[in-house]
């Protein structure tokens, strides 16, 4: 091999190197994007419980007794 074929072979070897960390990359981001969803799923499920547990005169108490401390 002459030093062409080494640095064609050594380019070869860093380009498939990258290809597989960014295979690797493009997983890990669908799982996060998995774990996302699922996660604002979550948080909505439980803004809509929050929401259904406040009632508005208790918020309407509540500012009361606040502006009056």
């Amino acid at each position: 091999m002459n030093e062409d074929q080494f640095v064609a072979n050594d380019l070869g070897t860093i380009i498939a190197n990258q290809s597989i960390m960014i295979a690797s990359l493009k997983v890990k981001n669908q799982e996060l994007s998995v774990r996302n969803a699922k996660l604002q799923e979550s948080n909505t499920a439980l803004r809509k419980e929050v929401n259904a547990n406040e009632s508005s005169t208790d918020n309407t108490n509540n500012g009361q007794k606040h502006s009056s401390n």
